[in-house]
């Protein structure tokens, strides 16, 4: 078995170099990936706040990556290359990652002549999926950036589809990574991922209405669902760290037997509708759970948050062109 380096001279730190520890136990972040640090890693006894995990530390200063194969990769430290100073937007474009489409203040591997920048912990991310709860077959990374239609989600992205070639389906990153159960502030159930009204007993000639956001849910393609409450929830809104409990499900199973009362299954109450133009149901007016006076929907598009033009004075940032004011 390969002995890991005592001694390493990095790129990033060049003043001293790092020794290697096989234990390290207090969380601190990695300056390579910003990950907290547990178990081997690599140290300046000078600087002691320098310290990367081991994998990290040793990454390769080249790399040839099927994402760009036309050019070599060359591993660049983004916070020395762009300090915080800079103007943040200005920063973002120089640094965004070709794969997950984000800005991060890590390590990145970068082709200075195309422009193109992949983060250290996408370039290596696994070539296959064994662990997704979306689906049943092991996902494949399609190593291509393309713009394909997320069959989960139904949206077109841009990106690199994880496919299942059995199947002949493809996810976009967001997608595979979503649980196949979770909980919602505003339900007392569990909600499941559903891929299709055709999973349960749902017409699909039915309007469905996100009880998240109040706008309507395509049932032809993925959403989260309580069947005991016909609660239906976006892919998005219910996978909203805002909107999602933190709590062990696998505690909640025996708690789901004991009481089945609905009072609060919904987190509002529809009071109007009317028929948009392709035939379908709107909701028009609701009673919200977060707010006192009735909600109405508007789709003036000056305006630029939800607000209640009730004495209240209650507003919140709007989440979409359509947004709701409360009715005099």
């Amino acid at each position: 078995m390969e002995q890991p380096q005592q001694h390493l001279l990095h790129f990033s730190h060049s003043n001293h170099p790092l020794l290697f520890d096989q234990d390290y136990r207090d969380g601190d972040p990695c300056c390579g990936c910003e990950e907290s640090v547990y178990g081997p890693f690599y140290y300046c006894n000078q600087c002691w706040d320098y310290i990367h995990h081991k994998s990290c530390a040793e990454l390769p200063l080249g790399l040839h990556h099927p994402l760009h194969p036309i050019h070599p990769l060359i591993l660049f430290d983004e916070k020395t290359h762009y300090p915080e100073q800079e103007e943040e937007e200005e920063h973002k474009q120089k640094t965004k990652c070709q794969l997950c489409n984000e800005s991060r203040r890590q390590y990145t591997y970068r082709c200075y002549r195309c422009d193109f920048n992949l983060h250290a912990t996408c370039a290596s991310l696994p070539p296959t999926i064994q662990s997704s709860q979306v689906h049943h077959h092991p996902l494949t990374p399609f190593w291509k950036w393309m713009s394909f239609t997320c069959d989960l989600c139904a949206q077109e992205v841009k990106g690199i589809p994880n496919q299942c070639a059995l199947c002949s389906l493809w996810f976009h990153n967001t997608c595979a990574s979503l649980p196949s159960r979770l909980k919602v502030l505003v339900h007392r159930h569990p909600l499941r991922l559903i891929h299709s009204s055709l999973e349960v007993e749902l017409h699909q000639s039915d309007s469905r209405f996100c009880q998240l956001c109040a706008l309507k849910v395509n049932t032809n393609f993925g959403f989260y669902y309580c069947s005991r409450c016909d609660f239906v929830a976006h892919l998005d809104c219910a996978a909203d760290y805002r909107n999602r409990e933190n709590i062990n499900l696998q505690e909640l199973k025996e708690e789901e037997n004991e009481d089945l009362e609905l009072n609060q299954s919904a987190a509002y109450e529809v009071r109007n509708t009317k028929v948009g133009e392709d035939g379908t149901e709107i909701a028009t007016e609701i009673q919200h759970f977060s707010h006192e006076h009735e909600l109405k929907l508007s789709d003036d598009e000056v305006l630029n948050i939800e607000k209640c033009n009730g004495l209240c004075g209650y507003s919140r940032e709007r989440k979409s062109f359509s947004v709701l004011t409360a009715g005099l």
